[in-house]
């Protein structure tokens, strides 16, 4: 599978989180305006283009001429963890991942954008739950069609007529984890060798802040999942999953 965000993702995402205009990146790096401009279009950087934009944008340069050269593919993820089976549905109308959660005692989906049926059929039925990551209308698009209680944010919860969950909580054998940044109702899920970080990282990159004054909040929230263990899968809401320890070492972003 593809990598949610390539060199011109990463490139556009830091530089709008630290709020810096591409006409001062180009100079800082010692490029024309015109070929930054081609790289954040989707043109290949080379590995010193890559490095001097790294140094500008506070990125890890390695990692960034890595993913710039199409040479970084995440490692193969479990989807079985004990008593857990994790199965990934791909919503192709919204172009996100929901994420249908069997265990003994219970079965339920984490995030609604879609595949409603495909989260039914892994699961034998209609899910016990909804856990919602975040708000945005590709992770809670098909909510209704679910027909489920949902779990979510405090603030979410009340849009959606859910119930809210805090930091700390556990809910259905996960541990809830408040990772603001992309969005200020962000919530991951934690479980038993795994996570579900929604748009908080991606392999290889982080999601997009909401504005650049919470680009700090999406840098210490992403640190926040890599200080869990090493061998820990990281389901994500685009892209492949990944694990701690891949994203500890070939992560584009210095987190």
């Amino acid at each position: 599978m593809a990598l949610e965000d390539d060199f011109c993702d990463i490139v556009r995402k830091a530089r709008y989180g630290l709020g810096i205009t591409l006409e001062d990146a180009a100079a800082r790096a010692g490029l024309a305006p015109a070929r930054l401009q081609a790289l954040e279009a989707g043109k290949s950087p080379t590995g010193e283009e890559a490095r001097q934009l790294a140094g500008v944008l506070s990125l890890r340069s390695g990692p960034l001429a890595a993913i710039g050269a199409g040479g970084y593919e995440p490692p193969p993820v479990a989807l079985r963890f004990g008593e857990w089976t994790v199965t990934p549905v791909f919503a192709e109308d919204v172009g996100a991942f929901c994420y249908a959660v069997a265990t003994r005692d219970g079965r339920f989906t984490v995030d609604a954008g879609g595949g409603v049926e495909q989260v039914r059929a892994a699961l034998g039925g209609t899910p016990q739950a909804v856990l919602l990551t975040h708000g945005h209308s590709d992770h809670v698009a098909a909510l209704g069609a679910f027909g489920a209680p949902c779990y979510a944010h405090p603030q979410l919860a009340q849009e959606v007529g859910g119930e809210g969950l805090f930091d700390g909580a556990e809910i259905l054998g996960l541990r809830v984890l408040y990772c603001p940044g992309h969005s200020p109702d962000m919530l991951c899920f934690r479980g038993p060798g795994f996570a579900f970080v929604g748009d908080t990282l991606f392999a290889g990159s982080l999601g997009r802040a909401r504005t650049p004054q919470d680009y700090p909040a999406l840098l210490e929230s992403a640190r926040r999942i890599l200080a869990l263990p090493k061998e820990t899968a990281l389901f994500c809401g685009h892209g492949p999953p990944t694990t701690v320890a891949a994203e500890r070492e070939h992560n584009a972003f210095a987190i």
